[in-house]
């Protein structure tokens, strides 16, 4: 008789949660990805809060005169599946999606703490 899985371990070897931002375009269109990744309790509860109260469905206008300019796009996953997606251009990255972007980049550029989360909000 066939034994059933065993389901008690984690389901995957993926982070909790993970944070990508990929900037395209520019004036020679390179390509930059960076990632912030946790999986402790705590700090996967403060990224998903701070991912969660971003304004998803508000997707700006893409301004004429931003040609050459960056566009990012953000994927918030949990164990690999998508959560939240979004590109917005250069000219709509203020406020808490900068702040959501700055910290990514600082903990995928070393200069923040593994895991650590985003910064509080303003």
């Amino acid at each position: 008789m066939e034994q059933p899985a065993d389901t008690s371990g984690p389901r995957d070897e993926s982070p909790q949660v993970a944070v990508t931002v990929v900037r395209t375009g520019g004036f020679a269109g390179l390509k930059r990805t960076w990632e912030a990744t946790a999986d402790d309790p705590s700090t996967v509860d403060v990224w998903l809060g701070f991912a969660d109260s971003l304004p998803w469905g508000a997707t700006p206008r893409e301004d004429p005169r931003s040609v050459d300019r960056f566009v990012y796009r953000i994927v918030i996953a949990v164990h690999s599946e998508v959560r939240h997606e979004t590109t917005l251009p250069e000219s709509a990255l203020t406020g808490r999606w900068r702040d959501l972007v700055d910290r990514v980049q600082q903990q995928a550029d070393g200069d923040g703490d593994s895991g650590q989360s985003p910064a509080p909000s303003r």
